[in-house]
């Protein structure tokens, strides 16, 4: 059976959810779950290639190499961090055409300025809304299929305000995107004004201990489009590196960590070893 595109699935009832993860190893292990799509955070790439905050340190042929290895590993849809597009409109034509060639089917462009910050930092700087507005536009006139998605993003709830954020929806909405995201929504309350005033499918990043702990049931039950959980897999692996590090220090063996480990046996199946053999 063939897999759906993103723009396919959208089309159709239920909310998607495409949690986050900072290789293609966590993305093969969703789609093995039963997820219909997988984002690739900028944030957790940042961490896994360079040890390092997400303050725009990476570059677009490095984030668009990663983008073609997750599409590569699995036959889901797969939703890309493209940060601002990584420069003025000629940088986010190659942006898309870039990403679109490598497999990807959807991205998020934010509005911040370049370089830019984590959406759950402090002292973020955006642009104007008509400067990120156009920059939607020429994204959308850019991407040779309709089937590749372009997600207007903005990251002006914590720095601007509410109203602001949602305008800023509005105009990405009104420029082209065929989904908004708005970063750092604080209540349910925000989230229904945002719902009601963006005339476009709207996308909700999960932010672990930045934004309310609903569930996917409340998310759609809201009337989101769109889920993910960007960063939450990054934490969960720092967690197990940490505890990992710390029981290699304290018996000299990396045998017997007390939370357990996947048998070599799993591991292999997961990367789908047979099929190379």
């Amino acid at each position: 059976m063939t897999t759906p595109t993103l723009a396919q699935r959208l089309r159709q009832p239920g909310i998607v959810v495409a949690p986050g993860c900072h290789d293609a190893l966590g993305a093969r292990i969703y789609q093995q779950a039963g997820f219909e799509a997988v984002y690739m955070t900028g944030n957790g790439l940042s961490a896994s290639l360079l040890g390092a905050p997400d303050i725009g340190l990476l570059g677009m042929s490095e984030m668009v190499e990663r983008g073609r290895a997750f599409a590569a590993a699995v036959d889901v849809p797969v939703i890309a961090d493209a940060d601002t597009g990584y420069g003025n409109l000629n940088n986010v034509v190659r942006t898309v055409q870039s990403y679109e060639a490598a497999g990807v089917q959807a991205i998020h462009l934010e509005d911040q300025v370049t370089p830019k910050k984590c959406g759950a930092m402090k002292g973020l700087a955006l642009v104007s809304k008509e400067e990120h507005a156009e920059k939607i536009r020429i994204a959308v006139a850019t991407r040779k299929s309709a089937d590749f998605l372009i997600i207007g993003r903005s990251d002006a709830r914590i720095p601007l305000g509410l109203d602001e954020a949602i305008a800023r929806g509005q105009a990405y909405a009104a420029a082209g995107a065929d989904l908004v995201l708005l970063e750092m929504l604080q209540s349910e309350d925000e989230m229904r004004r945002a719902l009601s005033a963006i005339d476009a499918p709207l996308m909700f990043n999960a932010v672990d201990g930045k934004t309310p702990p609903l569930n996917a049931a409340q998310f759609e039950r809201l009337g989101f489009r769109l889920l993910s959980f960007p960063i939450s897999a990054t934490l969960a692996y720092t967690h197990m590196m940490q505890r990992m590090a710390e029981h290699i220090r304290a018996t000299g063996s990396a045998f017997g960590l007390p939370s357990g480990s996947t048998t070599i046996t799993d591991y292999e199946a997961v990367l789908g070893l047979e099929r190379y053999r």
